[in-house]
């Protein structure tokens, strides 16, 4: 995403300056493909989408670097923990919440789902 905006910006730049000396602006093709994201199995994509329900509002729970949240951007906490250490936050997180965060109740089949979907941001 940084790379493409960074191309557009110096094509801006490259046809402002071409039409403050009175030239045609110069014809960019801008040739960027996000990075594919990885196939996910059923318990990959029912974790991805219990993030995207119940996490989402506070964690940046996709693969890219999206906008800027207060808590931790679940790629980095994937990076962070070991799928058993996962379980037990998750654990703790849903009976007593973590810090400024609140009990978020999930049952253990969505808590291994959850698992499931940091191992695939792992790329395990």
């Amino acid at each position: 995403m940084k790379r493409q905006l960074a191309w557009m910006a110096l094509t801006a730049a490259l046809a402002a300056c071409a039409a403050a000396h009175g030239a045609a602006a110069p014809s960019v093709a801008i040739a960027y493909a996000p990075p594919p994201l990885p196939e996910l199995d059923a318990a990959q994509a029912q974790g991805r989408d219990f993030a995207a329900r119940r996490c989402s509002g506070c964690h940046n729970v996709g693969m890219d670097d999206g906008p800027p949240y207060e808590a931790p951007a679940f790629r980095k906490l994937a990076t962070r923990y070991d799928p058993t250490a996962l379980e037990r936050r998750f654990a703790e997180v849903s009976a007593h919440g973590h810090d400024r965060m609140p009990p978020i109740g999930f049952t253990p089949a969505e808590a291994s789902d959850l698992v499931a979907y940091f191992r695939s941001l792992r790329g395990d």
